[in-house]
């Protein structure tokens, strides 16, 4: 189960006759901050008006103030991880949701 998302841009690295790419994705994490789950495909901004679409697209630019996530195929399936660190990812965990 998720506590809370983001918008992250993911490398989706190259492999046989795809090149790399940068997407931003959805990414849900646990209570802890941990990346548990993300968007299979890539997002797209929108809107039902040129306003919305503007505020989507500036929620969606949140992504490139935070480290870039690739995925790391593990024993069983796949993780996030960071880019930078190689370490699993991790989010800060809005105010409203820390528990003390």
């Amino acid at each position: 189960m998720s506590a809370f998302w983001n918008f992250r841009v993911i490398l989706c690295e190259a492999d046989g006759d795809n090149e790399a790419l940068y997407q931003i994705h959805e990414v849900e994490y646990n209570l802890k901050g941990k990346a548990v789950n993300w968007s299979e495909t890539s997002v797209a901004p929108y809107g039902k008006s040129l306003n919305e679409l503007q505020e989507d697209v500036s929620r969606q630019q949140s992504a490139f103030e935070k480290p870039i996530l690739k995925l790391k195929r593990k024993q069983r399936g796949y993780e996030l991880v960071d880019v930078a660190t190689g370490d699993d990812a991790f989010s800060e965990i809005p105010e409203g949701l820390i528990q003390e």
